[in-house]
């Protein structure tokens, strides 16, 4: 890993993430920055706060997608491996989104690391949630393409 690896995370991770909340709404889905902002108020943080909380957290965990998909990336980044990378990292997120923003959300609120128990069970839906991961990730992979493909021209 090198400086350059975390600032292409930054970017690409931050980029993702607008596109991603932009994109949401198109697959019949409250964004998820104001439903954990929601959340947030209620656990008594006020609205700003809680605005700035939930975009964080969002932003956080994008980066944290772009930089394994990076590391994916850089590893083996022929079209057939972008694909699996797209589908696997888009089927894990869509089982675990939902027990991990329930989770998130209860940390924030509590201040404290909550028990694992009484979180939704995974998603193993084929539905709006994983067609908007699919998206998502193969987001990231065309802009890493397009980096690929810029760094050969110069």
């Amino acid at each position: 890993m090198n400086k350059n690896t975390i600032v292409k995370a930054l970017f690409v991770g931050l980029i993702a993430s607008i596109a991603f909340i932009i994109a949401q709404p198109f697959f019949g889905m409250s964004t998820l920055t104001s439903r954990h902002a929601a959340a947030y108020m209620t656990g008594g943080y006020n609205e700003t706060v809680a605005i700035v909380l939930s975009w964080i957290v969002h932003i956080s965990v994008s980066v944290f997608y772009a930089f394994i998909s990076i590391l994916i990336f850089n590893a083996n980044n022929t079209i057939l491996a972008s694909i699996g990378q797209v589908v696997a990292l888009g089927w894990i997120t869509t089982m675990t989104a939902t027990p991990a923003n329930e989770w998130v959300v209860k940390m924030i609120n509590s201040q404290s690391f909550p028990s694992f128990t009484n979180l939704s069970a995974i998603n193993t839906d084929i539905g709006p949630k994983f067609w908007l991961h699919l998206v998502f990730f193969a987001f990231i992979v065309v802009l890493l393409w397009l980096g690929k493909v810029k760094n050969k021209l110069n």
